[in-house]
């Protein structure tokens, strides 16, 4: 059975006394380890209503962008999660919702599901979905998966959320951008976005094509492209909304 908080390092490289200190934080509620993502606040009703022309396919909410794990071994978790689990795991939809915590239901119908054979290889009993609004957003949020091999925590988690709240400042200070959904590589085209920065700073179609070294109808086609994902009603909106979504 592998320790969830083993001295392996987070691929989001944080320094150690930092990142023991949110160890510490964390494990007095009883957690051996967690993964923290931003999600956005639209993930639930986007990830029901399965459209392929939303921004948020399934295909990106079924992403390991944009996630800093406690250690390593939590990573691994997270990544077979996604990888072999996600797509037919009732969790994983549930636990987008963001109005109120979320505990990972283990078996149906009496039996251990396939989320309960994975994490139940690496001794974790104990699955929290825990969101934390952003405090500057209104766009995304911060969720946490708590990961406990303790099976009844509830006379731990008195200020849980006081503390997240503190933990999920120390990340946002050092991966603010890494952790935006919105600023996921895959998410929109880099071109369209250089385009859109652009037309935020003022500059006319036929100057972002000098720039771009793209014909003027090619960045017409971007921007359509974004206005269009974004829902956008004219060009002012579209920056307007950029800005909100913090990928400008």
């Amino acid at each position: 059975m592998q320790n969830l908080d083993s001295n392996d390092s987070a691929e989001l490289v944080i320094s150690p006394l930092i990142l023991q200190s949110i160890k510490s934080e964390i494990s007095q509620h009883g957690f051996d380890g967690f993964w923290f993502q931003g999600i956005p606040n639209r993930a639930y009703p986007d990830y029901l209503h399965n459209s392929k022309k939303s921004i948020l396919t399934r295909r990106m909410l079924y992403s390991s962008d944009g996630v800093y794990s406690s250690s390593n071994t939590v990573q691994k978790i997270q990544r077979h999660y996604i990888a072999q689990v996600a797509a037919k795991d009732v969790n994983f939809g549930l636990a987008l919702k963001l109005d109120q915590p979320y505990y990972y239901q283990l078996s149906e119908r009496g039996q251990a599901n396939k989320a309960n054979k994975l994490f139940s290889s690496y001794g974790i009993k104990t699955v929290l979905s825990y969101p934390v609004l952003h405090y500057a957003s209104e766009a995304w949020s911060g969720r946490f998966t708590l990961l406990a091999k303790d099976e009844d925590l509830h006379p731990k988690l008195t200020n849980l959320e006081t503390s997240l709240k503190l933990v999920q400042s120390t990340l946002f200070e050092h991966f603010h951008c890494d952790l935006n959904p919105y600023k996921q590589t895959t998410l929109f085209n880099q071109t369209a976005l250089k385009a859109l920065k652009m037309v935020a700073s003022g500059l006319q179609n036929a100057e972002i094509s000098e720039e771009l070294h793209i014909t003027i109808r090619g960045v017409e086609y971007h921007l359509e492209s974004m206005r269009n994902k974004l829902s956008a009603s004219n060009r002012a909106n579209l920056v307007h909304i950029a800005h909100q979504l913090e990928i400008i």
